[in-house]
């Protein structure tokens, strides 16, 4: 036996078993009664930990531009083409390719409040979780999975928040798994699985990332092939699957617009290197994807994996995304093992034989559920969301200054406001049309680059700035240079200001009796 079908057949080796331990009976007696899997007990356990942490999940100021743009296609039941929400760029072509998942925001929300969205985010992470615990068992050991399982979750929690990019993961991994599994089984994915495109292209634009890949392993299985026969059969399979998937991703009301918006903010230059989620990685400071690489190293270097060629690049790819943009960390962390997995899991297995006392419980776990064990993740899952209600909950005033906008509406000010980027999807949200908001694919890189260096002190370009748009009023986090430079300019005041933000007002924006 050798090529795929020996990897493939190299299990784990067990020691043999006599008689069940004490605490492996009783652990494989209760799964037996309530027939949960490690799978499910992961991705519950994720569910679980993002609804105890609801302010980490609301941390993000663009989760209130998704549910106004939700909210605006449930009404209209039509996608917005061009802008409509703010006041210094109406009319200019707009790509919202999150619809689905901004319809979804709004749903949730609208229904449930904050508590909904939380729970959204924990479940949409949860069944990533899950899935992908599920795809790992295939090939690795159950105790190896869970180090998978936790090293990636660990990544992606700095991200992981109530936005549509979490609602796209479970099929981001389930199509990889699916990529993945029809490699090693030497055929190509079935054909039904392209319609995963369908949800997933209106999702979130990680769809590409499927495409990508897809055509990497379409490669990969062509070159392999043994035989002229075999290869043109090989590459026939594969190619009517890219075609579908092809087809699949045309079914939005963006077109190919879906596949140029990404093309396009790869070249914004300036705006990925001042917008936080587009950084790269600083190694000045640990984070968690630093650490998440030292142990995937430390484990390929001291195990001594080898991985064929096409694998290696495909992993360094991957490396070679997250390195520039800290957000597709996510997507290192959550791929490479699937990737590794046909070949890295035999070679684990190898280099550490399970012990004798290994914890059978595991072995056990790692079988599929049984339904009665859905039901009850099913029951936990709806008696935890209910139970959250009891709590109030509001997100952290960090993007939201309520008390400042408050003000401002009660002096009378309904001119333009020149606001804070962060602080645009706010002012949305509270049904001001701001000057600059999260949508920076939309506005463009001139546009950002300006606002930039004008409300920070780098340019002297505040004063033409406030002119050219008519500004009549402003907002800024109160330690910001926008407000140094607004209280030493002539013609300008301070109408209000506490711990979160300061509002500036033109002198004689309002009448000198609003308010009384």
């Amino acid at each position: 036996m050798s090529g795929t079908a020996a990897w493939l057949k190299v299990r784990r080796p067990g020691p043999p078993i006599a008689a069940p331990t004490a605490e492996a009976a009783i652990l494989g007696g209760a799964r037996g009664r309530i027939g949960i899997s490690l799978p499910i007990g992961l991705g519950l356990g994720v569910y679980l930990v993002g609804l105890a942490s609801p302010r980490m999940r609301l941390d993000d100021p663009d989760i209130m531009l998704h549910i106004v743009t939700g909210r605006w296609i449930i009404v209209h039941h039509a996608v917005p083409h061009v802008d409509f929400l703010s006041y210094t760029v109406p009319g200019r072509p707009w790509v919202a390719h999150e619809w689905l998942g901004e319809v979804i925001t709004a749903l949730c929300y609208d229904r449930l409040g904050w508590h909904g969205l939380v729970a959204l985010a924990s479940l949409g992470l949860g069944a990533a979780v899950l899935i992908f615990a599920r795809a790992l068992l295939r090939y690795y050991g159950p105790a190896a999975t869970v180090v998978i399982v936790a090293a990636a979750w660990f990544v992606v929690t700095p991200h992981w928040l109530a936005r549509p990019h979490i609602f796209a993961f479970p099929f981001l991994i389930a199509w990889m798994a699916l990529l993945v599994r029809a490699r090693d089984e030497n055929r190509a994915p079935h054909p039904a699985t392209a319609l995963i495109m369908i949800p997933w292209v209106n999702l979130h634009a990680t769809f590409l990332v499927g495409i990508g890949f897809t055509l990497l392993f379409m490669t990969e299985a062509v070159l392999l092939a043994k035989g002229e026969a075999q290869r043109l059969d090989t590459a026939k399979r594969w190619t009517v699957f890219m075609l579908l998937a092809l087809i699949a991703t045309m079914i939005t009301p963006n077109g190919i617009e879906a596949y140029l918006l990404p093309l396009r903010l790869l070249n914004m230059r300036f705006a990925l290197s001042v917008l936080v989620e587009w950084k790269s990685i600083d190694f000045q400071h640990m984070s968690t994807f630093e650490l998440w690489l030292l142990l995937y190293l430390g484990v390929v270097l001291c195990r001594g994996i080898r991985l064929p060629l096409a694998r290696t690049l495909m992993t360094l790819l991957l490396l070679a995304m997250s390195l520039p943009h800290q957000r597709n960390a996510e997507l290192l962390a959550f791929l490479a093992p699937l990737i590794a997995a046909p070949y890295a899991a035999p070679q684990l297995a190898r280099s550490r034989p399970v012990p004798a006392g290994a914890p059978l419980w595991l072995d056990r776990l790692a079988r599929p559920a049984a339904a009665r064990g859905w039901l009850l993740a099913g029951a936990v899952i709806f008696a935890t969301e209910a139970a959250s209600f009891a709590f109030p909950l509001t997100p952290g005033n960090r993007f939201m200054p309520v008390a400042a906008v408050r003000t401002a509406r009660a002096y009378g000010l309904t001119g333009h406001v020149l606001n804070a980027y962060d602080y645009g999807d706010y002012l949305l949200f509270a049904g001001i049309k701001p000057f600059i908001d999260g949508r920076a694919d939309m506005y463009g890189d001139a546009f950002i680059k300006r606002d930039f260096e004008a409300t920070r002190g780098i340019s002297d370009g505040l004063p033409a700035l406030l002119a050219e748009y008519q500004v009549e009023w402003t907002i800024f986090p109160k330690n910001s240079r926008a407000v140094i430079q607004l209280d030493r300019m002539t013609g300008w005041h301070r109408l209000y200001a506490d711990d979160v933000a300061v509002v500036h007002v033109r002198d004689g924006a309002a009448p000198a009796n609003r308010g009384r």
